[in-house]
């Protein structure tokens, strides 16, 4: 029986290190939801209005906008198991104040925002250093399944932490999230205190910023994977940096928003399994990349038109299946794409490419859904994600599926 069980648990799991190191991510991320829920539900509250909602995103997302690059640098000269370490205590704190506001009844727009602003900065500064982080726990054969498990584990997260969000915003209140979520980022640093120092590439093989740079602009692959996520995630998070006011039109309650949110995270894990098996069988990802984009648009103009919240919550579900291809998909590519060398400062432009446009893409949506409702702003960046996936199917970048043979013990 003990055999049996084994049998069924993914090699990377087997991996001590990598065990730790996810468990506290998918901690992390769970505990990360539900301050999203509180802080987002706090908001809207407050001012009624879908715009306030989609600049807490702007503030939870645009130290990445300013960072990204120097996240980079740090995770490419510095030991990244610190850099992560130190970057998660500084999201804890921030946390932990919002948890002590909300306990004495001071926590207003004003301080739910800048201290969304301090938790969003320490995300910026540390996620780099985590993802570069992880190829180095795995052998090398087990690279590509220890992103996808990764990615997969956001999923995790994503179903149980707004589920348990919105529940625990009913029953203890926002304290208790926001207490929460500052706690799980200590279990992150505990894991990662039980994995030894990680060192950067020695200092003959580092690369400068502006190589680095001209490589993600010379690379056709690259350059696809970057700009299709900006493009993917700046119309796509409207579904879920919006869904307090979707919550809202549906008189779903803090409970439904939680339920909104883990119906997507659901769909997430549906999709991880089906992108594993499509690429055992053969589908490539310059055509799954291009796929999700383009299927996901429907099931965002699902969700800005669906009557009922049953439907609407089925809605989610669709679009998280192809969320979590893009995500995994195109992370696992650029990290088997990228030189040794260079991948601190690549993942730094791929945070950049998955958090600006978060940080733009719902403010924009927010003050169009002041003007023509949030349907009508739902259903235009579904139209313009369609535009854009339909375009990369027809002109797809082969070489996405071809991988740096040249990768070393040092990745």
């Amino acid at each position: 029986m003990a055999s049996a069980a084994a049998r069924g648990i993914p090699p990377v799991l087997r991996v001590p290190a990598f065990r730790d190191v996810w468990v506290g991510t998918v901690t992390s991320n769970a505990g990360t939801w539900l301050q999203n829920v509180a802080a987002g539900w706090l908001i809207f509250q407050l001012t009624g209005s879908a715009a306030a909602v989609g600049a807490l995103a702007l503030l939870t997302r645009a130290p990445a906008i300013a960072l990204s690059p120097y996240a980079g640098h740090l995770a490419d000269r510095l030991d990244r198991r610190r850099v992560a370490i130190v970057a998660l205590a500084a999201q804890a704190a921030g946390a932990g104040v919002l948890a002590v506001l909300s306990a004495f009844d001071a926590a207003g727009v004003a301080a739910i925002y800048v201290f969304t602003f301090v938790v969003g900065a320490g995300f910026a500064l540390g996620l780099p250093a985590i993802l570069a982080l992880i190829p180095t726990l795995v052998p090398r054969d087990l690279l590509s399944q220890s992103v996808s498990l990764n990615a997969a584990g956001v999923n995790v997260a994503r179903l149980a932490g707004p589920a348990i969000g919105g529940a625990t915003l009913v029953l203890a209140g926002a304290t208790a999230c926001f207490a929460l979520n500052a706690a799980s980022f200590l279990v992150l640093v505990w894991a990662l205190s039980r994995v030894g120092p990680r060192p950067p590439p020695a200092a003959g093989q580092r690369a400068g910023a502006a190589e680095v740079f001209a490589y993600a602009r010379r690379d056709a692959a690259i350059r696809r994977l970057l700009v299709g996520m900006a493009v993917f995630t700046g119309l796509a998070s409207t579904i879920q940096e919006l869904a307090p006011v979707v919550a809202g039109r549906l008189d779903a309650g803090p409970g439904g928003l939680g339920v909104l949110l883990g119906a997507m995270g659901g769909g997430g894990l549906l999709g991880a399994y089906l992108l594993e098996r499509s690429t055992a069988a053969g589908l490539p990802r310059h055509r799954a990349l291009p796929l999700a984009t383009l299927v996901f648009s429907v099931g965002l103009a699902a969700v800005a038109v669906a009557p009922s919240f049953a439907l609407t919550v089925g809605a989610m579900a669709f679009a998280g299946v192809f969320w979590i291809w893009m995500f995994a998909g195109t992370n696992t590519a650029i990290q088997l794409r990228s030189p040794p060398r260079y991948l601190g400062r690549m993942l730094g432009f791929y945070q950049l490419a998955v958090v600006a446009p978060i940080a733009v893409g719902p403010v924009v949506a927010g003050v169009l859904a002041e003007e023509i409702g949030i349907a009508g702003s739902l259903v235009l960046s579904a139209l313009a994600l369609a535009a854009w996936g339909l375009w990369s199917l027809l002109n797809p970048v082969r070489t996405i599926d071809v991988s740096q043979r040249y990768r070393d013990a040092s990745t």
